[in-house]
């Protein structure tokens, strides 16, 4: 155990501020983390290598679950733990490395859907067109009613090669692409009206473009993506539990407490600088296009650059809490007890199973992360975020000043808001606070979704967009407030199992907390699956609405807008309802503020005796 100790006016043991920064820097690295794989992995899985809708939310819940699962065994491991730095901090110390390798394994996966040869084809020359000619070299596609006949210029559908065998490319390292005529079925006529054929072209690309893995191999990208994700899970929970739990060991004082989770719930927050993963990893395509990769195999190199980069930097940060924190609250008992056992405490501490309960009727609020990020790279970006922002090289700054003042709303709401947590407990109970950020909270969810329709699945304007910052501000406070409080609520539960039973707990309540978020994740990828599926934003599909943004097509209106309305639906309304359920369970929370600040100042006066 750490025996350096810092006392408060109070007399009691707890943290220094070169501990506290230390172990918020951990923090923030280890959120960046945990947000690079919530928010970047589910769109890099769904729209980079195109897994299907149903695959992609399988392994999402089946892993969460597990997750779920996992971390009260991982919470009852941490509890049985004694080691001359404690309990928490020995895996602080060595978790961090073995989480970045995790972390960028599921990104290190082959294309379920690609581009084939029939996908690298430009017009040919109209003059250059030949008579039509029967040939096993046809293929046919429907477009507008009226079917078309494509047959290549120079008589194969391969692409040609160079000296050294491999795709021949031009000065400019682009692929040189198949020539192709393309004729009328009904009277083998030429078509050589451009914008006709260009637009017939396109949807050949659609249609026979784009090869889908079968059998093994599609079988193969599956079992990648589903292992690799729940070997990240449980790494993390290896860390993500004594980082949590250790809050309840670094200081005596219920104040200082407090204080070090809601900061560190607003440190988490600044960890969704992950969530911009999403974002800034087209970034590297083009240092792969000039290698010669098309857009689809570039992109996905792209993506795993920046994995790369953003873990190694966020697993240094994680490192820091490691070397930092020290543990000053000494266990009160040294009886260890087993994963059965730990269930029975959990379930049997009434407080901590209504916050238990109330946080997985919450899941759906998960659905923010999950859909948030593919909602912004399609809706407001076309998913082509340097053609949207620069139009004739010029900065769209309409669209980004937009964007900007919602973010503002989002991270302001999330990360400002909950920092006033700490003082407003001090004036009203806890109980009244979480009820009334659930149940508050729920209104601006179910408004994002009112603004939709009002506006015509249109935002991108002035009005709309000040009233989604409004919106998102107001879901984001509510949120964010909620995390501090259940942290906050659950140490408060540490605290009365130990003046009930003589024993804290902390790995193995605190991994209640992240039994709630990965239980939720996984509920609320089931949400995200069954919409998508409905819809039909979903492998091939995912493939051809990013070939037809290339090619002009505006998200907004593709698919007589569904997709669009599917993801503004998620992000809104199950939500809401999931806010109104959590208020349930807490209505008549069992542990009032009076009756813990008496048992933890019993507590105290104990542990000084002793």
């Amino acid at each position: 155990m750490g025996k350096s100790k810092t006392t408060t006016h109070n007399g009691v043991a707890t943290y220094t501020k070169k501990e506290l920064v230390g172990y918020l820097t951990g923090l923030a690295g280890q959120n960046i983390i945990y947000n690079i794989i919530a928010t970047g992995l589910a769109f890099y899985f769904q729209s980079v290598i195109f897994l299907p809708a149903i695959a992609c939310s399988l392994i999402f819940a089946l892993a969460r679950v597990w997750d779920a699962i996992n971390d009260p065994m991982m919470g009852t491991i941490v509890d049985k733990t004694r080691t001359k730095w404690g309990k928490c901090k020995p895996y602080l110390l060595f978790v961090p490395a073995v989480v970045l390798v995790t972390t960028i394994l599921p990104f290190i996966n082959s294309m379920y859907a690609e581009p084939n040869n029939y996908h690298e084809v430009q017009l040919q020359d109209t003059e250059k067109y030949v008579e039509y000619a029967e040939s096993d070299l046809t293929k046919e596609v429907e477009y507008d009613g009226v079917k078309y006949l494509f047959i290549p210029a120079d008589g194969t559908w391969e692409l040609s090669k160079g000296a050294d065998g491999k795709v021949a490319k031009d000065a400019k390292g682009n692929i040189i692409k198949t020539k192709v005529m393309i004729y009328t079925e009904t009277d083998k006529a030429p078509v050589k009206d451009t914008t006709l054929a260009t637009t017939v072209l396109q949807e050949f690309q659609n249609d026979v473009g784009f090869e889908k893995k079968t059998g093994g191999k599609a079988a193969l990208i599956i079992a990648w993506a589903a292992i690799s994700y729940i070997l990240w899970g449980m790494t993390y929970t290896i860390g993500d539990i004594p980082l949590w739990g250790v809050t309840s060991l670094m200081t005596e004082d219920q104040n200082d407490r407090a204080k070090v989770l809601s900061l560190a719930r607003a440190v988490a927050n600044v960890g969704m600088i992950g969530t911009m993963f999403t974002m800034i990893a087209p970034a590297f395509q083009g240092m792969w296009k000039a290698q010669g990769m098309d857009e689809a195999h570039s992109l996905r190199a792209a993506y795993i650059t920046l994995a790369v980069v953003m873990t190694v930097f966020a697993s240094i940060l994680f490192q820091f809490a490691g070397f930092s924190v020290k543990e000053k609250v000494a266990p009160q008992s040294e009886k260890t007890y087993t994963i059965k056992e730990n269930f029975k405490i959990m379930f049997g501490n009434k407080p901590f199973r209504q916050i238990l309960i109330s946080g997985i009727l919450r899941s759906p609020i998960q659905l923010l992360g999950i859909v948030a990020m593919t909602l912004v790279m399609y809706y407001f970006f076309n998913n082509n975020i340097g053609g949207t922002m620069f139009v004739n090289d010029q900065l769209n700054v309409t669209l980004v000043l937009q964007v900007i003042i919602l973010v503002i709303g989002l991270f302001g709401g999330m990360i400002a808001f909950p920092l006033c947590v700490p003082k407003l407990i001090t004036k009203i109970e806890k109980k009244k606070l979480y009820n009334f950020f659930t149940l508050i909270g729920a209104i601006p969810f179910a408004l994002i979704f009112v603004v939709f329709l009002l506006f015509k699945g249109n935002v991108l304007n002035w009005p709309g967009m000040i009233l989604m910052a409004i919106l998102f501000f107001m879901a984001g406070a509510s949120m964010g407030s909620l995390n501090v409080l259940q942290s906050v609520m659950i140490a408060d539960c540490v605290d009365y199992e130990e003046y009930n039973n003589g024993i804290r707990p902390d790995g193995v309540f605190f991994s209640g907390q992240s039994f709630i978020t990965k239980l939720s994740a996984g509920i609320a990828s089931l949400i995200s699956g069954a919409v998508y599926a409905i819809v039909g934003f979903s492998d091939k599909n995912v493939a051809l609405l990013n070939n037809a943004l290339v090619n002009g097509a505006d998200f907004k209106t593709y698919n007589d807008g569904k997709f669009a309305l599917a993801m503004f639906f998620l992000i809104s309304i199950p939500p809401a309802i999931g806010m109104v359920l959590a208020a349930i369970p807490t209505l008549k929370y069992a542990l009032p503020d009076a009756e813990h600040t008496r048992m933890l100042n019993e507590l105290n006066t104990k542990r000084n005796a002793e």
